[in-house]
């Protein structure tokens, strides 16, 4: 896929546009603070670099920053806040709990709880699950963050990395399919918070149809953005738009998604034949 908006290095690195060269953003890259993330260090590691691999989101393949950090969405509660008014209708009396463990399902990344006023015992709950979207050839972008924290201006550069979008899809997939059945047999809300770039992918992929928003589905999903344009200084999440779907419509895309043809998989066993490349047994 080309890229669109003519750039190909990272976005955000710390938590600020590369552009940003603020005392702020300056002493938070120095400290390797995660400013989505309460200023704690960025827990992001490579074993190519002694400090976290600090890069939140890329200029590719999008015409707008591509988050490659699930931290990156918890920028000023936004997805939590826009989540609490539309499941619960406010925010009064909702915790946030994370990592939370259920048998045989696995783990949510976040849970928000509404409970009775001045009460412990629980009115409602929803689970929240973040998506963001993964990179190839990382190691240019370990390249890219040294250059970056040396001083080069990476804006003049493109490094060679690409954006790992088929299997974060495909994993992303099975999670909805399994978590979020049990939430339509529970009757109640899981909320997907994917970018638009990786939804729309998705849907392409798999040709989903009825993705509108309907209040009885359990899986919803909140497809964000990342706007640069308002404040090129300090990028904004934004809530671009609400879908929903049944775990039917899921499971049937999901059924009937283009599988590869047996003659395409014949053209690759006769290539390896002619390199002579078979191990004999």
């Amino acid at each position: 896929m080309n890229n669109t908006h003519g750039k190909h290095y990272p976005a955000e690195i710390f938590g600020f546009p590369v552009e940003n060269k603020s005392k702020e953003a300056e002493n938070i890259r120095r400290n390797h603070q995660c400013p989505f993330n309460n200023n704690n260090k960025c827990s992001k590691q490579s074993r190519l670099l002694t400090y976290p691999l600090g890069i939140c989101s890329t200029w590719w393949p999008n015409n707008s920053p591509v988050a490659i950090c699930p931290k990156r969405l918890l920028q000023d509660k936004t997805i939590f806040i826009n989540v609490a008014n539309h499941v619960f209708g406010g925010m009064d009396n909702v915790l946030l709990f994370s990592e939370v463990k259920l048998k045989r399902i696995g783990t949510f990344d976040f849970v928000l709880v509404k409970h009775k006023p001045i009460s412990n015992e629980i009115e409602d709950f929803c689970v929240v699950e973040f998506q963001t979207d993964s990179t190839t050839g990382t190691g240019k972008l370990v390249k890219a963050i040294e250059d970056y924290m040396n001083g080069e201006d990476v804006t003049k550069k493109s490094y060679a990395f690409g954006m790992n979008t088929y299997n974060t899809i495909k994993l992303g997939f099975v999670q909805m399919l399994n978590k979020g059945q049990v939430f339509e047999v529970w009757d109640k809300k899981i909320i997907w918070a994917v970018q638009g770039y990786v939804y729309k992918n998705m849907v392409d992929r798999f040709g989903l149809r009825d993705m509108k928003l309907n209040k009885g589905d359990a899986n919803l999903f909140f497809i964000y953005d990342i706007d640069y344009s308002s404040n090129p200084n300090n990028y904004q999440l934004i809530l671009e738009e609400i879908k929903s779907s049944t775990i039917e419509n899921l499971m049937k895309a999901f059924q009937t998604a283009d599988l590869p043809k047996i003659d395409d998989f014949i053209k690759v066993l006769h290539q390896k034949l002619q390199l002579n490349l078979g191990i004999k047994i």
